[in-house]
């Protein structure tokens, strides 16, 4: 819908509301404004509205449209419709004046704060919706859950942890939110993200107290088992550390990219390189990946030489194609090929390159942002644990 259609829609719903106001009450028609003034700014605000000036329209026809209580929930849709155009500082004003009315409904002055801490959400004032918010909770009213609800948004905003944590956890008891996968996932962020910043302060013990909070949130959380893992490992517990790791690919197979490096040194500071290249086959008998495929062919090519890697390769790209596995063999065709050969194939690597540069590893399932990094919150739509690899298996399409 174009703007101009929008504000059109807009003109008719407050002239709806003042009709409603004005037919309801007829006994107040004396204290009411005079029904040629309320027609007269009707028509003014129309006559912006058509010489494209919509912001004086808006101003206009709100002014025109009384605040009664058959009209109050006119004002907060009008209001909540603004916010939504963009209009935020518009949608503050009908917000503000229905505070300002005097005597207004419990429930009204509920909706109305709530509408306006989303104003000042939208408007990046975080502060005095936060303050808004924590207002409707301390009167333990009906719309403390929405407030909660909120909160955890500005919380996580302001990296808050330990109170956007309290706050879901405060959700959670409810039996309406018990069940909220994204919310406790969310919350199990929360505790992942204090957790990192103590180890970057060297206090693995108050971290890994941080992740068993994570665990009792959700329990399959990939990036608690990272963190332990991380931890495990550099304190020489490599065992424990692949437990962790293995933990990961059993219930997140598609974090394989990401598991592979730490377990190789953990296999390795053990001296058991041969069972990681187990674990490789097996992984790879499961389903071919390409972090598997090329991780397997380093391991073969450092253990056994140029040739059984070229053929282990050949093999993997004749059942599965891909450009990175196509990179790596001509790679070690490169070098082993004449000075014109070696600059035809030295093409075709840079061609590749190319093309790999232009791809994206991972994807958000929820808004389609791409990145060549992981995030475990989306960077565009801010949702956790939707960010996935789009590199898994390596058969062409």
């Amino acid at each position: 819908m174009g703007s101009l259609g929008f504000y059109f829609l807009l003109l008719i719903a407050i002239f709806a509301g003042w009709l409603m106001g004005r037919f309801a009450y007829p006994r107040k028609r004396a204290i009411d404004k005079d029904s040629g003034d309320l027609f007269e700014d009707y028509f003014v605000g129309l006559n912006y509205l058509l010489n494209d000036e919509p912001d004086e329209a808006i101003d206009t026809f709100i002014d025109a449209l009384e605040i009664n209580s058959e009209t109050i929930e006119t004002h907060l849709a009008l209001g909540a419709l603004l916010r939504r155009r963009g209009k935020v500082d518009q949608a503050i004003k009908v917000h503000q004046a229905l505070l300002a009315r005097p005597g207004l409904e419990q429930d009204f002055s509920e909706a109305t704060r709530l509408q306006l801490a989303l104003d000042h959400i939208s408007a990046g004032l975080l502060d005095r919706a936060e303050h808004l918010l924590n207002e409707i909770l301390g009167e333990a009213s009906n719309s403390k859950w929405e407030a909660l609800h909120h909160l955890v948004t500005i919380y996580q905003t302001e990296k808050e942890w330990e109170k956007a944590i309290g706050s879901a956890s405060q959700l959670l008891e409810n039996s309406a939110f018990k069940k909220d996968f994204e919310l406790r996932a969310a919350t199990a962020h929360y505790c992942c993200e204090l957790a990192e910043l103590l180890l970057d302060q060297n206090q693995d013990g108050k971290a890994k107290v941080q992740l068993k909070r994570a665990f009792s949130f959700d329990r399959d959380n990939a990036r608690a088992s990272f963190l332990l893992a991380r931890i495990e490992q550099r304190r020489g517990n490599f065992k424990a550390a692949i437990k962790q790791l293995q933990r990961i690919y059993s219930s997140s197979p598609d974090f394989v990219g990401q598991l592979l490096g730490p377990l190789s040194e953990c296999y390795e500071q053990m001296g058991m390189m041969c069972d990681f290249e187990e674990l490789l086959r097996s992984m790879l008998s499961e389903g071919s990946n390409v972090n598997v495929v090329l991780a397997l062919f380093d391991l073969i090519n450092k253990d056994a030489g140029n040739e059984a890697a070229m053929g282990f390769l050949n093999g993997a790209l004749a059942e599965s194609p891909s450009l990175e596995g196509l990179q790596k063999l001509l790679g070690l065709q490169v070098s082993a090929a004449d000075d014109d050969l070696e600059k035809s194939l030295t093409s075709v690597q840079k061609l590749i390159d190319r093309m790999l540069y232009k791809n994206f590893e991972y994807q958000c399932n929820h808004c389609g942002y791409e990145s060549r990094n992981h995030y475990w919150m989306c960077p565009s739509c801010k949702k956790w644990d939707k960010i996935k690899a789009t590199i898994n298996d390596v058969a062409a399409s």
